[in-house]
């Protein structure tokens, strides 16, 4: 996974190459962000653990986008991230919209398909803003692990940078959900944060062989293995 004479590294030109890959990962990434806004109400238990149901495809969108920032560079993860964010809301309003249209006669699920989607606008943003720190808070800490490992040690960055954001992320998530909404309970609160994290991190553990093999493929088809030096790391920033 070291950087490759034949691969490009520099952030600018990999920003600008033609992509073969990234707009269906890209597609597949979105899918997973708008999964999880539409069922992280739901709770179940492991035990004395408390989980949501969207912990079970939600740290795909943080190994998807480990992906992109270890091949095409933080700016170009930035880009895909803020993508995502207009989609959850968009899909989260326009449903909203959906479950006040007075249903027809013939309609008897309407109190379940109130239930799920009028609550669908704040979950999304709950996820944007936490999904916005954590993940570009994992995105930065990968690419600077990149750089201050020169390429090395990949499963130290991937857990690392997971780590962090996953801590960053739902921290904010079901606090909001809990202090806005109040879908959780005080007494869930705590247990939901610190086993989330521990799950997600664990899966990005478990999943590691899987991404280091996606991670080569997809560099060797791109012909990139980008290096973030001299990368403007602010969040709002969206030029190449």
């Amino acid at each position: 996974m070291n950087n490759t004479p034949n691969l490009i590294t520099d952030p600018s030109l990999s920003a600008k190459q033609p992509h073969k890959y990234l707009g269906i990962f890209g597609m597949v990434w979105v899918m997973f962000l708008i999964l999880s806004v539409f069922t992280a109400a739901k709770t179940f238990s492991i035990g004395p653990l408390v989980f949501t149901v969207a912990i079970l495809t939600y740290p795909f969108t943080y190994i998807f986008a480990d992906i992109f920032t270890e091949v095409y560079g933080y700016r170009v993860t930035r880009k895909i991230v803020w993508t995502g964010f207009v989609c959850i809301l968009l899909a989260s309003f326009i449903t909203y919209i959906y479950s006040i249209i007075p249903p027809s006669s013939s309609f008897e699920g309407n109190d379940a398909f109130k239930l799920i989607f009028q609550l669908s606008p704040v979950l999304a943003i709950a996820t944007t803003f936490s999904f916005f720190s954590g993940e570009l808070t994992n995105s930065f800490v990968l690419a600077k692990l990149k750089i201050f490992t020169k390429g090395s040690q990949v499963w130290v960055r991937l857990i690392g940078s997971t780590l962090a954001g996953q801590l960053v992320d739902n921290t904010i998530f079901f606090t909001v959900a809990f202090l806005v909404a109040g879908f959780f309970t005080a007494n869930e609160l705590i247990p939901l944060i610190f086993s989330s994290v521990a799950f997600c991190t664990l899966w990005e553990t478990v999943s590691l062989p899987i991404t280091y093999r996606i991670i080569k493929f997809i560099k060797h088809k791109e012909g990139l293995d980008t290096y973030d030096h001299g990368t403007n790391f602010s969040p709002f920033s969206l030029k190449q």
